[in-house]
């Protein structure tokens, strides 16, 4: 591509095409995911010698409880803006807004109720205050101009990243001047309430629709429809991603589930990256083609296939170094975090591709199926995990994990074969392109071993090679799959008009 038509791709929108918009916007989602990731390492330098660590301890305490509030309360009014149709109408909007409004008062009050008995719980009253402060925060943000969701739905992601960064970039500026100042854990509580007012204040300036408290009986209809679904879901993956912590930290001990997150951490980057991708891209592009099912599954066959092609050898190569990556990263104490980190990293390709599908339910206005496959790798968990710590404790623990996330991942693709009537080679396609991919790198990683691995450079060398082997291996899978074109439009010889084809 010439430098003239990548700029050209980059500074203006691509409406003629929805694969270049889809393109453009994981673009800016990457440009957007790593400048958040270097505006919170400079925070975190900065006030880490401005205040004292137990500050540190108290905000995330009070931060996760903000935001399990949220999510046991989501009404899914951003995602409702983006999926539905309508969604870009004024009564839509105002409708949502009032929602909106509604929910964060909610939301303030059931923190307010809660911070006097989490504050005796912690004997901490300090915290109790912190709370009272956050509660700020969803009242705030509730006012939000909620047409701030469309620049997602209508491929303007770069507006919607800059706003992020920005607001950002304030929040950061405000909490280390309140630390510098206060030199106390509430110069975080209130850079937090500062950074909302910024947020409310900055959508209004960055979009020029103004909501107004009028309520359209349709449009409630319609968004109570969607949000019961996204509510119901929302508590259920809660209870899938949290479940394993819960139960190893009964089950075993407190030191193993410390162990177990390490390694969860590091099987987390790739999804963690690939969600900021599916959430800018993947989602806006399904959801504005949501009744046109040839070309959804057409648009997820191409995401899937190349988003697996990533995640094989990303996960994979995380698991087989497991035991070096630890020895490089930590001392002695920690290695045991090898265990888990390679079942779970061993899962994430079937991880990735349960979010893909997942998120394809969603945008075309089906969430109950996403409900309903999540609640399969809930009771999944439920039975693999206790099953797995008796049979072989920490290690058996993070393999119940590894299979309930296949189960998950099984059970949307039998949900979108027979549900929602895609080919059964789109369902399968995923699952023969990461079974295929995993056992040929799985079988060049134990005839490479025996030559290249040994004790010196923590195994470096081979690390080396096999990254370089695993992308080669992975990417011709990927070709053997989709060919060597595998963005070009099927119909793009018969006509221009096939220009927005997925």
């Amino acid at each position: 591509m010439k430098l003239s038509k990548l700029l050209n791709f980059i500074r203006n929108p691509q409406d003629q095409s929805l694969k270049l918009q889809s393109m453009r916007s994981a673009f800016y989602s990457i440009v957007g995911r790593g400048g958040g990731h270097f505006l919170r390492m400079v925070g975190s330098l900065i006030l880490t010698r401005l205040l004292f660590p137990e500050a540190f301890g108290l905000m995330a305490t009070a931060s996760v409880v903000l935001a399990m509030v949220q999510l046991f309360s989501d009404t899914g009014v951003r995602t409702s803006i983006i999926q539905n149709p309508r969604g870009g109408e004024p009564q839509f909007l105002n409708t949502a807004f009032i929602i909106s409004i509604a929910r964060g008062f909610l939301l303030a009050l059931i923190i307010c109720a809660i911070a006097v008995p989490l504050s005796l719980y912690y004997d901490k009253p300090e915290l109790k205050l912190l709370l009272l402060v956050m509660a700020l925060n969803p009242l705030l943000v509730s006012f939000e101009n909620p047409a701030i969701s469309l620049f997602v739905k209508k491929f303007r992601v770069e507006r919607q990243v800059f706003f992020e960064i920005g607001i950002q970039a304030l929040g950061l500026v405000t909490s280390v001047l309140l630390a510098w100042v206060l030199r106390s854990v509430y110069a975080l509580a209130w850079g937090a309430v500062l950074a909302s007012v910024f947020r409310v204040a900055g959508s209004y300036y960055m979009h020029p629709f103004r909501p107004a408290l009028a309520w359209d009986k349709d449009a409630g209809r319609e968004l109570f429809g969607f949000g019961k679904f996204i509510f119901l879901n929302t508590m259920i993956t809660w209870a899938t991603m949290n479940i394993d912590v819960l139960l190893i930290g009964k089950l075993l001990d407190m030191d193993q589930l410390g162990l177990y997150n390490l390694g969860k951490n590091f099987a987390d980057l790739v999804p963690t990256f690939g969600l900021q991708i599916i959430g800018q891209a993947f989602f806006p592009a399904i959801s504005s083609i949501a009744h046109d099912l040839p070309r959804i599954m057409r648009v997820y066959r191409r995401f899937a296939a190349f988003a697996i092609a990533v995640a094989v050898p990303g996960g994979l190569l995380l698991a087989f170094f497991s035991g070096d990556i630890m020895g490089i990263l930590y001392d002695p104490r920690y290695f045991s975090a090898s265990l888990p980190m390679f079942w779970l990293c061993a899962a994430v390709a079937f991880r990735l591709m349960s979010i893909i599908t997942g998120t394809t339910f969603i945008a075309a206005g089906r969430p109950g199926l996403e409900t309903i496959s999540m609640t399969a790798g809930l009771a999944a968990m439920a039975v693999f995990i206790p099953l797995g710590i008796r049979l072989g404790g920490l290690q058996g623990a993070a393999l119940g994990v590894a299979a309930a996330t296949a189960v998950t991942a099984a059970a949307e693709s039998i949900c979108l074969w027979l549900v929602l009537k895609c080919s059964p080679a789109v369902a399968l396609r995923p699952w023969l392109q990461a079974l295929l991919g995993m056992a040929a790198l799985s079988g060049l990683f134990y005839l490479l071993r025996p030559v290249l691995a040994g004790p010196a450079f923590y195994n470096v060398p081979f690390m080396l090679v096999m990254t370089a082997a695993g992308l080669l291996v992975s990417g011709g899978i990927y070709v053997l799959f989709e060919g060597f074109h595998p963005f070009r439009d099927e119909a793009g010889r018969k006509g221009a008009s096939t220009g927005s084809a997925g």
